[in-house]
């Protein structure tokens, strides 16, 4: 297993851009000072609180959206081998008990897929209220872990997805039936613009299938959230 592990770092996603390239290479570090989530915000990246690691791919013939969901799949399923609690939501976050556990930030260059994942570890419910979304860890959500298997099980899945989205073989539905937003009314933000629908399901290219008063609508990106949400 090829992983770097540091002690701090601006980004690991930053550093994922600056080493040379090396396919599964993985890089780890105890803190972040300019940790980046989704959108341009900001992550939480403080020293020993949560995994902040990035992952060296080959670049993949498919369009970001369906990657990008894809991995947060792989996060999923390397949570879900610590507690059945876990579920996804559209586009790639892990989610328990209504609050953001983990999430990727998945970017392409010209000779690399770089895929950055956050896994809130050891935060209390006070230091995770600066989040801008309801959100938790894995202490306290009293989930029993060991960081280093974490780590190996994470990387094993990564590179699996990886393998299965490069020969077109990863199935929308494998998120699907972990997302329950699907089949909801939910809330769409979206380009400044807000509007409500039902969520029909996830198509082949990874957009959220919407149906709205004005028709059906393709997401490829925007926040998301079930409407019964406070």
């Amino acid at each position: 297993m090829m992983v770097v592990y540091l002690e701090k770092i601006d980004s690991t996603n930053e550093e994922a851009k600056r080493v040379p390239f090396r396919h599964g290479l993985c890089i780890v570090a105890r803190e972040q000072t300019g940790g980046k989530g989704r959108r341009g915000k900001h992550w939480l990246s403080e020293r020993d609180k949560g995994l902040y690691a990035s992952f060296i791919l080959k670049p993949v013939e498919r369009n970001l959206t369906l990657s990008s969901l894809a991995f947060g799949w792989a996060v999923f399923k390397t949570l879900s081998t610590l507690s059945d609690r876990f579920y996804l939501k559209w586009p790639n976050d892990v989610y328990i008990n209504g609050k953001k556990v983990a999430g990727i930030l998945p970017e392409i260059l010209k000779d690399r897929l770089i895929v950055g994942v956050g896994i809130n570890l050891y935060y209390t419910p006070d230091e995770l209220s600066r989040f801008p979304v309801p959100a938790t860890s894995l202490s306290a959500e009293g989930i029993r872990f060991e960081r280093e298997m974490l780590v190996g099980e994470l990387h094993r899945n990564i590179l699996q997805v990886h393998s299965l989205i490069e020969r077109g073989n990863f199935r929308v539905e494998l998120f699907e039936k972990c997302c329950p937003m699907i089949g909801k009314e939910i809330r769409v933000e979206e380009e400044g613009r807000t509007f409500t629908g039902k969520a029909l399901g996830i198509d082949s290219e990874g957009a959220l299938i919407v149906e709205t008063e004005s028709g059906i609508k393709r997401l490829f990106s925007g926040l998301v959230s079930v409407r019964e949400e406070k």
